[in-house]
């Protein structure tokens, strides 16, 4: 039993872990790149393109791999596995921790489904054009364009950036907690106002970059 649980000690460390490294530093980066897009077609592709000049040849994709494929693999199956076994009740702290609670295993549902389908059109090119961003970084601005100018479309994104905006958020307090950052009451209040400030600014610059697209 002892090494069942050092096991399952040592998976929510990890797990919380990952979700701020790599995930959310890659999420950040993300979104940098992508309101890029406010300043026109030419600065996103270009943008696009830098990083691809910054890890060229087989570099992006294996970056893409160990960095963040296997990472948000491992944070989803562990957060599934999480969400099935734990009680609705751990680490909330009254009412609103509870909703926290729940709206963290929602949006992690939402993510997930929303992850493959922006992977699949963005990364792969399925659909749609058939262009993928990655492979076609001088038309970048224009498969973007595509999918988000249907409003379907932008709905999902934007549903997706709030999911992945609150996901983070509400992950980094956690985070604080689990690692021993915040240990009394009043910090973990403290630094709960922090997270929904940096929440608020994560699915505003969001938002803002994928209405970029919209003609």
């Amino acid at each position: 039993m002892s090494v069942t649980l050092s096991h399952h000690f040592l998976a929510r460390r990890l797990h919380s872990l990952s979700g701020v490294i790599p995930i959310g530093a890659f999420l950040l980066e993300h979104l940098y790149t992508n309101f890029h897009a406010v300043a026109g077609p030419a600065a996103f592709n270009e943008a696009v393109k830098g990083i691809q000049d910054m890890l060229p040849g087989p570099l992006l994709p294996l970056a893409e791999l160990f960095l963040i494929g296997l990472p948000i693999a491992f944070h989803a199956i562990y957060g599934v596995y999480i969400a099935y076994t734990a009680k609705s009740n751990v680490l909330s702290y009254g009412y609103a921790r509870n909703w926290n609670y729940l709206l963290q295993r929602v949006t992690g549902i939402i993510l997930l489904l929303f992850i493959t389908a922006h992977v699949l059109t963005m990364r792969f090119g399925v659909g749609g054009l058939g262009l993928a961003v990655a492979h076609h970084p001088d038309q970048a601005f224009t498969i973007v364009q595509y999918w988000l100018a249907q409003p379907l479309i932008m709905a999902f994104y934007v549903l997706g950036i709030f999911s992945a905006a609150f996901h983070l958020a509400n992950g980094l307090w956690t985070f604080a907690i689990v690692w021993g950052i915040t240990v009394s009451t009043r910090s973990q209040q403290a630094f709960s106002y922090a997270c929904a400030v940096f929440g608020v600014a994560v699915f505003a610059i969001g938002v803002r970059a994928a209405f970029a697209f919209v003609p």
